[in-house]
């Protein structure tokens, strides 16, 4: 059984009596020898610093703020140099927005001034990665670079005539990394569950009209307000392209006996499972989807892949996590791995099979472990005193040049789409 240990709470550094405004600025992009043309400027893809407690709630409250309304925002982050929290703001803000966001920074905080709201970024990041390929290098990922108000965009080779064919169409607005496609993790390896339910357990769908078997796992417990429905959070593609339904859920391809239905929408009333993001109109809902079961409890199993121990979920991330944030993930087939730090908290991400989606959170784990096939859906969380803090639907991952990267669906979104609460104890 893995350990949880307390979260320390150290408090913000009083660095300022009144709020920083600046512009923020790109730095100018150095041609290669070989080109005459501007260059993309590289992305730091340095380990981010984990702020401090509070600065983190501060951070979640923010981001809460700006998915709430993108125009009136341009980003927000942990500043490392100065242990600031930093909200920026396009010119267009309002004058309410702007008094918000200086008192939601906190007296150590700033705000800054940037020329693209949250808005513009996400239509650039839309637009990029439904290129697909840039000078013939597929791209992986598009991200926010807050600190640059640029779209970071990850290709799977870094070259020269990608990087001027990207400044020459989007100027200062991208930075880029290098970045492999990752792959979806619905592998063969599975177990069964017991009522009442808990989540980062395996489970199996039906993968073909003959009665294969793929497996997925389970994030965390979840009901409506009114406490009418129950059941777990997954991954959207775990039910794609064959969705569980009611005429499937008691064969014995099914791990649970009373599945009544499952897909990227509540019993395919809100979104069709065609694998890609869970779209409602123009919202986008990452890849989750649900299975419902007649009873939960708030926990989740930790430990390694047959581990029949578990911790408690005693709370819920409100928000979109902070870039630095740690988290561990606990999945059917690897079983709970941690170190994974966040390193872009709105990222459209197209996998190795050519499915996209978005918006996904991207993780890094810079100690060498990783998941496996058969994690997709699991448990992303942050350990806390007590237990867990649910944050996430795990995606895929890579690793990618090295180290691992992972991708997870903010449980912010599972609570939205399916008008539901994370159970916690």
């Amino acid at each position: 059984m893995v350990s949880v240990r307390p979260t320390s709470r150290r408090g913000l550094a009083i660095f300022a009596s009144t709020i920083a405004v600046a512009t923020l600025s790109l730095s100018p992009a150095v041609p290669a020898s070989a080109y005459d043309r501007p260059l993309a400027p590289l992305a730091d893809t340095s380990e981010p610093v984990e702020p401090p407690e509070e600065a983190i709630k501060r951070i979640e409250d923010l981001n809460r703020r700006m998915v709430k309304d993108p125009a009136q925002w341009a980003g927000v982050w942990y500043d490392k140099a100065s242990e600031q929290v930093v909200a920026a703001l396009p010119p267009s803000a309002s004058a309410r927005t702007r008094s918000t966001a200086r008192s939601a920074v906190g007296a150590a905080g700033a705000t800054r001034t940037a020329a693209r709201s949250f808005a513009d970024l996400q239509r650039l990041a839309n637009e990029i990665i439904a290129l697909d390929t840039v000078a013939s290098v597929p791209i992986a990922s598009t991200g926010m670079d807050w600190e640059h108000n640029a779209v970071r965009v990850g290709l799977e080779t870094v070259t020269d005539e990608a990087r001027a064919q990207l400044a020459a169409r989007y100027g200062d607005a991208v930075t880029v990394h290098q970045e492999t496609r990752p792959s979806l993790q619905d592998g063969p390896d599975r177990w069964r569950d017991r009522y009442p339910y808990w989540g980062g357990s395996g489970w199996g769908i039906p993968g073909s009209p003959v009665g294969e078997t793929s497996g997925c796992s389970t994030a965390f417990a979840m009901m409506r307000p009114d406490r009418s429905k129950k059941f777990l959070v997954t991954a959207g593609h775990c039910n794609s392209p064959t969705p569980l339904d009611a005429a499937t859920a008691n064969t014995a391809a099914t791990v649970w006996d009373n599945v009544i239905g499952t897909s990227k929408g509540y019993q395919n009333s809100l979104c069709a499972s065609t694998g890609d993001s869970c779209d409602i109109g123009s919202t986008k809902y990452g890849d989750i989807s649900v299975i419902r079961v007649s009873g939960v409890e708030p926990r989740i199993y930790s430990g390694g892949a047959r581990a029949t121990t578990s911790v408690p979920v005693v709370s819920t991330q409100t928000g979109h996590p902070a870039v630095g944030d740690s988290m561990c993930v606990s999945g059917g087939t690897t079983g709970t791995t941690c170190g994974y730090k966040v390193v872009d908290n709105f990222v459209t991400v197209t996998y190795d099979n050519g499915q996209t989606m978005s918006p996904v959170v991207k993780t890094t784990n810079y100690t060498g472990a990783c998941t496996n096939g058969g994690d997709s859906g699991g448990a992303v969380y942050k350990p806390v005193q007590g237990g867990a803090r649910a944050s996430g639907i795990h995606s895929g991952s890579n690793r990618s040049p090295g180290d691992c990267v992972e991708y997870y669906t903010s449980i912010y979104y599972a609570q939205q789409l399916f008008d539901a609460v994370t159970v916690t104890s």
